[in-house]
């Protein structure tokens, strides 16, 4: 009697908001789910806002063009039709937007700043959560923080948490941030502080490629904001997919660096 392999674990990609994994690396699932990994996307900070929202927070809705009663619905729907371009599963968890908390944050540059004192134990939180979704075994795909958003800082931290755990854990470069003009010493920066080695770099099929355009162009009310400075969103999506792959196009991944379990053992 021959003995089969077990399947691999499905991976499991954290998102910070409701579009981060497939702008980032949304050929890279669509790679996966052809393969028959059956790949997760998770956004972390997906719960809907539980009090008054603050001037920023309304202020965000306005960008967007929706309602205070209907952001995260048209968001959750917007990840759904995603998640179904690439073939993959979405789940949100119920930690809330940082425009959401209160008014830890009140402006972009709060936004992209330090995070604030009291946000401190949702990396504890997070972290028990992904370790609770995914399978021992399973890669974890973090965002490597280039951009500094608050969430997405929150986001590697808890990937460094659980590199720290002993499970594998990768990190995605933020797009649209890391193919910013200014983007390149920053990417670099964020890796010399954060990654445990060199990246790895996966091509893409033409497919593969085509099935993450399709999904980012679901977030209808996302895109005029990401892309006010980069301009026709499938172009600047295929122009730094092409220069990772050096002509070809390619998503890149970075090792994490493992923390320990104290807050103070991070990178503030």
């Amino acid at each position: 009697m021959s003995a089969t392999t077990p399947p691999e674990p499905r991976p499991v990609f954290l998102a910070p908001h409701y579009d981060d994994v497939a702008l980032s690396c949304g050929g890279t699932v669509a790679a996966l789910a052809e393969g028959g990994a059956r790949p997760l996307i998770v956004t972390c900070f997906g719960g809907a806002p539980d009090g008054p929202l603050s001037d920023f927070a309304r202020f965000q809705h306005e960008r967007w063009g929706v309602g205070p009663d209907d952001a995260v619905r048209i968001r959750r729907a917007e990840e759904a039709c995603a998640a179904a371009a690439l073939r993959a599963e979405a789940l949100w968890l119920d930690f809330r937007d940082a425009i959401y908390r209160g008014t830890r944050y009140t402006s972009d540059d709060d936004l992209f700043g330090p995070l604030h004192p009291d946000d401190r134990p949702l990396v504890d939180d997070l972290t028990a959560a992904v370790a609770a979704l995914a399978a021992p075994g399973a890669t974890v795909y973090v965002p490597l923080g280039v951009g500094n958003h608050v969430d997405h800082q929150i986001a590697t931290l808890a990937g460094q948490r659980l590199a720290g755990m002993g499970r594998r854990v990768v990190a995605y470069e933020d797009f649209p941030y890391a193919g910013d003009p200014a983007g390149a010493p920053a990417l670099q920066a964020r890796a010399a502080e954060v990654a445990a080695g060199p990246a790895e770099t996966r091509f893409l099929t033409p497919a593969q490629l085509e099935a993450r355009m399709r999904a980012i162009l679901c977030y209808r009310t996302q895109l005029p904001v990401i892309f006010r400075h980069q301009g026709d969103p499938a172009e600047s999506t295929r122009r730094y997919a092409r220069a990772v792959g050096a002509g070809r196009p390619a998503e890149r991944f970075w090792p994490l660096r493992a923390a320990g379990a104290a807050c103070g053992d991070e990178p503030s």
